[in-house]
Parts: C-alpha cells; sequence; structure tokens
C-alpha cells in the first residue's frame, strides 16, 4: 500500500532539521523515512544533526521545491549529504518565510488527510447507505461528547 502512495501520489515526509554544526540554520527536506535519512545525514556531516519537525504530505516533492523557491534568498548551504538545504533563520526578514513554511506544511498535511478522509467516510457511506451529512454530523458530536466527559 506505501508503495502505491509513494509511486501515485507522492507521499512522502517533509521535515525541518538542525545541526549543531551549522548553528542559524534549518534544512528543508523530504524523506520516507525520516529517522534513516538524518543517520544518513549524520555520517556525511560533523556534529549532530536532528530533525525537529515532520509531517507526512501527498505531492511532497513539489511542496518541498516550492519551500526551497520561498526560501531561496535565505539558502546557506553547508558541507555534506543535502547541504544545499540549509536556510538561515538569523536574518529578521526569514522569519516570514519560515512562518509561511510552517503554515505550508501543516495546512498540506490537513488539506491532503481530510481529502481522504472525505473520500473514506463517502464510500461508506454510500456502501451502507447513509445520509452523508448526517454521519459527519454524528461523527462530530460524537467527538463533542468526547471533550464534555
Amino acid at each position: 500500500m506505501k508503495q502505491i502512495l509513494y509511486a501515485l501520489f507522492g507521499y512522502r515526509f517533509i521535515y525541518l532539521g538542525m545541526s549543531t554544526r551549522n548553528p542559524g540554520r534549518i534544512k528543508i527536506g523530504i524523506a520516507r523515512n525520516v529517522t534513516l535519512r538524518w543517520k544518513a545525514i549524520g555520517r556525511s556531516m560533523k556534529g549532530i544533526q536532528f530533525p525537529i519537525f515532520s509531517l507526512p504530505c501527498f505531492n511532497a516533492l513539489w511542496m518541498e521545491g516550492h519551500l526551497h523557491r520561498v526560501m531561496r534568498r535565505f539558502n546557506r548551504p553547508v558541507r555534506g549529504d543535502g547541504g544545499s538545504e540549509f536556510f538561515s533563520y538569523l536574518n529578521p526578514f526569514s522569519w516570514i518565510g519560515w512562518i509561511y513554511v510552517f503554515t505550508a506544511i501543516i495546512w498540506a498535511f490537513l488539506v491532503s488527510h481530510l481529502a481522504i478522509y472525505l473520500a473514506l467516510t463517502g464510500i461508506w457511506c454510500w456502501y451502507a447507505e447513509i445520509e452523508f451529512i448526517e454521519f459527519q454530523k454524528a461523527v462530530l458530536n460524537g467527538i463533542r461528547g468526547l471533550f464534555y466527559l
């Protein structure tokens, strides 16, 4: 199933990470397995490398390229595997870009996974001959009930 998602929809993790050897910079990248990717980066760079944020996303290759284009003026490459994908966060103007980067990653995650949820529940409602809107209302009422316990 994962291979189908990877091949057809570009499903991968978009991650942000840092390196103790390169302070003031954050890496924007994609990977199928973030832990393995950071181990590979760690083998090619001095210091300690670690991810700080990652979310799965459809069409991740395009999203990563888009985020790189948004942050292009703050690009500060370093030596090592994936070193060209490090961007500065020390410039005060870069914070506008970083807010956009975090927002875009979260938005891509929410929209794509909401679409999956709606498609699956739509198929379920069609199969079970349940009214779609009523089903969604019942789900929301069930979730609200959890908060009032």
